[in-house]
């Protein structure tokens, strides 16, 4: 992104730019600082409240939040591949862009699973090219790190980053109005995606470790209770077990956590002030219920700490969950 605005920006310092960064919260730095300039409005925007954002778009492809032809630059880091209609999104930023505006989108072409909260794709330049075309940008540049470089480490090494830089040109009035005309009909008329499932994940610890490579993972949809249950592999005695939630939804309910072994229940979480000792930590937080663990998603790590339990060798863990996924306007405080 540094490179992007000493080639593209720099020459620009004077000028009175807005620019947006399009998932923008802040994990592990943000492109504030790379694009500050006193002359430059830059606004942080991401879909769920965070760090370094100052906007928080209602939908993923509608941004009703943000005018057509109100910016002059995009950029986007480490976003696309987390994206599940990201050429959609491609179309948001072509009619956010004034004319003449620039985007700088940078995505890995490789690496591990990583969900923030899902992991979609991985984009070679082709698909970048394809994508600028498909939102009508003028693609000036689609490049990949094909090889791992010297001067990065092994953690920015891994991903192989695909890269690109587009314009949006001047187009004819006929053609600017038969694109907005087509976009109004398309924001009006077809409706967005449905919200996708909720994911949970259970850690278990193995080798005393928590590691994601050994956790297990369900999705359930949203909006009415559902039961779901996991086999744990031998060896996940004596385990505090840590269970994760990846949802669209602000609101998970757990109407029940027992965990049996051999048959046998050794753990039933009760419906009491305390659910059966469950901690909350992470993006979580207690939302009191008379009936059920309501639990409030603040962003994207929520997490669910079970008390210790004890698992003779060789036997196999079972955890059952009853839960519910919703935005909480949905449904009556206390439903069951």
């Amino acid at each position: 992104m540094a490179d992007f605005r000493r080639e593209y920006l720099d020459a620009r310092r004077t000028e009175a730019l807005t620019i947006l960064d399009l998932g923008s919260q802040d994990f592990n730095g943000s492109y504030r600082a790379v694009l500050a300039n006193p002359r430059w409005r830059y606004v942080g925007v991401d879909l769920t409240p965070g760090p370094n954002v100052d906007l928080v778009l209602q939908d993923a492809y509608h941004w009703r939040e943000l005018k057509s032809g109100s910016a002059d630059v995009l950029v986007s880091g480490q976003t696309f591949e987390h994206t599940e209609f990201f050429w959609e999104t491609m179309s948001e930023i072509a009619r956010v862009l004034k004319p003449g505006g620039l985007c700088c989108i940078i995505a890995p072409s490789c690496g591990p699973q990583h969900r923030y909260p899902r992991d979609c794709w991985r984009i070679f330049p082709d698909g970048f090219a394809a994508v600028a075309r498909h939102a009508h940008l003028e693609a000036l540049e689609t490049q990949t790190q094909w090889e791992d470089l010297p001067e990065y480490d092994d953690e920015n090494n891994k991903w192989h980053d695909s890269l690109l830089i587009a314009r949006k040109p001047k187009l004819p009035v006929r053609l600017r109005l038969q694109l907005a005309f087509f976009s109004w009909l398309k924001r009006r008329f077809q409706p967005a995606p449905g919200p996708a499932d909720t994911i949970v994940e259970v850690f278990p610890m193995l080798g005393g470790e928590l590691r994601e490579a050994d956790s297990l993972y369900l999705r359930f949809a949203p909006n009415e209770w559902r039961n779901v249950s996991f086999r744990l592999p031998k060896g996940a005695a004596g385990a505090p077990l840590r269970i994760d939630f990846i949802s669209p939804f602000p609101v998970v309910d757990v109407g029940r956590i027992r965990l049996k072994v051999a048959g046998n229940t050794c753990y039933d979480a009760a419906a009491d002030g305390h659910f059966g000792g469950i901690t909350l930590g992470g993006d979580a937080v207690r939302v009191p219920n008379r009936k059920f663990l309501r639990v409030k998603i603040t962003g994207i790590d929520p997490q669910l700490r079970l008390p210790m339990v004890m698992v003779p060798p060789g036997e196999e863990l079972e955890v059952q969950l009853r839960l519910r996924a919703h935005a909480p306007h949905r449904l009556e405080p206390d439903s069951k």
